[in-house]
């Protein structure tokens, strides 16, 4: 990894005012860096977060299986009743970002794909 993972997270924020929260989390789902957006406060509880980075850490690794059969994946998407979230693998990390639910996800995903590709790239 020869990037700044910090200047990765801020880069993505500036792609839109609807992004809430940016955070790259490592294999075992601990946050290595990431926060919300000013002013804003998160959704779950203390705890939700443990257990959402968690669970997203898990699932990146059981898509894993399936890499040589239908190609690694490039991003995951849901959308929930009340906040849209988006994950990005990225070597050994997965970049979580959480979107409002009113935003125009699929302009913002190729933006901060492109973001993701311009600050990794060597």
């Amino acid at each position: 990894m020869q990037y700044d993972l910090s200047v990765l997270c801020n880069g993505i924020f500036e792609v839109d005012e609807k992004i809430r929260f940016v955070g790259i989390i490592d294999q075992m789902g601990k946050l290595v860096v990431g926060d919300m957006k000013k002013g804003l406060s998160s959704l779950e509880r203390d705890d939700g977060s443990i257990r959402l980075y968690l669970g997203y850490a898990i699932n990146n690794i059981l898509r894993q299986d399936f890499d040589n059969v239908f190609g690694k994946v490039l991003y995951t998407f849901s959308e929930r009743e009340k906040i849209k979230l988006l994950t990005i693998p990225m070597d050994n990390y997965l970049l979580l970002v959480s979107i409002d639910k009113l935003s125009d996800h699929v302009k913002l995903i190729n933006k901060i794909l492109d973001v993701v590709k311009k600050l990794t790239m060597p």
